[in-house]
């Protein structure tokens, strides 16, 4: 039975290990874009819903907030890594 509660894990690792490192990238790529788009360039849209921009000044508040929703999604999901690696760690 710990095979499967192995195989399971070994699954989960890899789904979460992405899922771990896309939020990190995530947030990283989002907070470089909002501050490009401060400074100027205008290749970079932030809209709320397909009417409503962001206005250029708040890019970097807005940004921040949904980097900090990233990172602490990521915190839990590293906790959920570090769970998975119980079954692996020698009794």
């Amino acid at each position: 039975m710990i095979w499967l509660y192995r195989f399971l894990a070994t699954l989960g690792l890899l789904i979460f290990s992405v899922l771990y490192v896309g939020l990190i990238v995530s947030a990283v790529i989002g907070l470089g874009a909002s501050i490009l788009r401060t400074i100027g360039i205008t290749q970079i849209e932030m809209t709320l819903t397909p009417n409503i921009p962001v206005p250029r000044y708040l890019s970097i508040p807005v940004m921040c907030v949904f980097v900090a929703v990233l990172l602490i999604t990521a915190k839990y999901v590293k906790r959920i890594i570090n769970f998975l690696f119980i079954p692996f760690q020698p009794s």
